[in-house]
């Protein structure tokens, strides 16, 4: 229930709203929630215990923490809408077809990479990372140790973020990150190693001007992805659509009837409002070239 606990901050609260006050609050913030929930929070407030003497004081702190929790929540959403919005307007939103790496992990490459045009190869990536080895060299020393000190350490960090995201949700990098594990390479080894195999990657993506294409590991439908994360953050649907219409501009065209099956449903589906969602998808999809795409229009102005 989250925030919405403030407004039954005590056992004596929960008793004197009772299951159909609970109920109605949080339908009154949108808020689902099943009947057998309300009934196990009303039956722990007959039976809980007296609360501690400093109850008030504590309750307010906790107030006062959870107003900052949320602000701060407020805050990195918008930042993340910010990203999002800067992305589409790059060829790093290409990354989006790749499972693992999502639209912030993305957005905080493309900013700390900037232009893929100024790096000849990947190589000049991992260089300006520092993800190689740094070297000693005295007399007749010579030996490798830790990662590179001289790097961008910005860069160096989104690159890692995506390494970890891909070792996490990708099944191919997290069988090779496995192996690794299996003959004893550390964990910032692995990461590294992760890391300069998805430079490349991403070089060939991005400077490439194309979506993944890796062997046995299905690519994700890129405008569908970018689509569930606004929803998710509640971006307002026409500057949804208006984003989603700015990463078209950097799909490859035979990626095209791909990237429309997710959407052609959509099409039909009405939200509560002024505006439906078929009306603004309409010039998405006659972009990407679905033959419905006229058949729904005429429904949506018959309707």
């Amino acid at each position: 229930m989250g925030g919405k606990t403030k407004q039954f901050p005590s056992d004596e609260a929960i008793k004197k709203a009772k299951q159909t006050g609970m109920a109605k609050y949080l339908r009154k913030n949108k808020t689902r929630v099943q009947k057998t929930t309300l009934d196990k929070i009303f039956a722990w407030s007959a039976q809980a215990v007296q609360p501690d003497p400093l109850y008030p004081l504590l309750t307010k702190q906790w107030k006062q923490l959870n107003e900052i929790r949320e602000l701060l929540n407020e805050q990195i959403s918008q930042i993340e809408q910010e990203t999002a919005h800067f992305l589409v307007k790059t060829p790093y939103i290409l990354l989006l077809s790749v499972t693992g790496i999502n639209v912030v992990s993305a957005g905080e490459y493309a900013g700390e990479a900037g232009p893929i045009e100024h790096y000849a190869t990947a190589i000049a990536i991992n260089g300006r990372a520092g993800l190689y080895p740094a070297r000693y060299q005295s007399d007749e020393i010579d030996r490798s140790g830790s990662v590179a000190k001289n790097c961008n350490r910005r860069l160096r960090s989104a690159c890692i973020l995506v390494a970890k995201n891909l070792i996490k949700c990708h099944p191919y990098y997290r069988g090779l990150a496995a192996l690794w594990k299996s003959k004893d390479i550390c964990t910032l080894d692995r990461q590294c190693r992760m890391a300069n195999r998805a430079n490349r990657m991403v070089f060939q993506i991005v400077s490439g001007r194309q979506v993944w294409r890796g062997k046995h590991v299905d690519r994700e439908c890129l405008l569908k992805k970018l689509w569930k994360f606004y929803i998710e953050h509640g971006t307002p649907l026409d500057q949804t659509v208006a984003d989603m219409n700015e990463a078209l501009k950097w799909l490859p065209k035979s990626v095209y009837s791909e990237e429309a099956k997710p959407f052609a449903k959509l099409a039909n589906k009405k939200r509560r409002g002024a505006v439906s969602i078929g009306d603004l998808l309409i010039p998405l999809l006659v972009r990407l070239g679905v033959r419905q795409a006229s058949k729904v229009e005429s429904n949506s102005s018959e309707a």
